[in-house]
């Protein structure tokens, strides 16, 4: 059962706060991780968020600055966040979910079978991180791939070139279901060529993953047929069974949503700005 709940006034606190009871406390943002079956039941200590001024968006040169507290139906509704991730962000399918959830937290969550992570991932996104020491920045691929350390205070997305497109896709069993697989895809097309393609997958590992191989295989090549582009991509992962499908199925689903999601994008489909 939780014993404490502490409402720090800065980052600073916060940050000393999760430092000196470690694994028993947990930053609360949203809640809706927290509270969930999966989180792994309430911590003895609740670090609450609110209140840290870590809600708002700027945009910057190159790029746009959103607090990792802001909600996740504000960043769809916000015209200044880059048109991808508006459309990522509308996957998730729960409106209630979305009023409650917060980028940074849905980050800090790591959920294998994220929406919008494989999106932040191809839009190459860099977290602020505040820790013990100064505040620093990594990059969500790295901070993703290692042990989580320190409090999300800001994630840095950089505005889409204007001969970038980007799509995502998902794969769900019923209207209302997480989604077996997402994908997300950004690339330059031109002169019949893809260029610096990148591309992430949710729902095929523990959490969302950038198909490297992938990308390095696409690169400076016409758009493959679509059948051959699925099963390129099916190739490159190696997803678990689970109760709503076996590995093989899961498999030939993260392929088809990849190539339907270069397919969107390509056509014009997908999100530009």
């Amino acid at each position: 059962m939780t014993e404490q709940f502490h409402r720090p006034a800065t980052v600073r606190e916060a940050v000393g706060l999760k430092r000196r009871y470690g694994a028993r406390a947990a930053w609360l943002a949203g809640g809706t991780w927290l509270n969930s079956t999966e989180s792994g039941g309430p911590p003895q200590h609740v670090v609450h968020l609110a209140g840290l001024g870590l809600d708002r968006v700027a945009v910057r040169p190159g790029r746009v600055e959103i607090g990792a507290l802001c909600r996740l139906q504000r960043l769809i509704e916000d015209r200044r966040v880059p048109a991808p991730l508006r459309a990522a962000l509308t996957q998730v399918v729960s409106r209630n979910l979305r009023e409650m959830a917060t980028l940074g937290g849905h980050i800090g969550a790591r959920y294998a079978h994220s929406d919008v992570l494989p999106m932040l991932l191809a839009l190459e996104v860099v977290l602020e991180v505040a820790g013990p020491g100064r505040a620093r920045r990594v990059p969500l691929a790295e901070w993703l791939g290692a042990k989580p350390a320190g409090l999300i205070t800001r994630v840095l997305v950089p505005r889409p070139k204007p001969d970038r497109v980007a799509a995502c896709r998902a794969f769900r069993v019923s209207g209302n279901a997480r989604s077996l697989v997402s994908a997300a895809v950004v690339v330059t097309a031109g002169r019949g060529v893809l260029r610096r393609p990148r591309v992430a997958l949710g729902g095929v590992a523990r959490t969302a993953v950038r198909l490297v191989r992938l990308e390095r295989a696409l690169d400076g090549r016409p758009m493959p047929p679509l059948d051959e582009l699925q099963a390129l991509a099916s190739r490159t992962v190696r997803p678990a069974d689970s109760f709503e499908g076996g590995a093989d199925f899961r498999r030939y689903e993260a392929g088809a949503v990849v190539a339907l999601a270069f397919r969107d994008a390509l056509a014009g489909k997908g999100a530009r700005r």
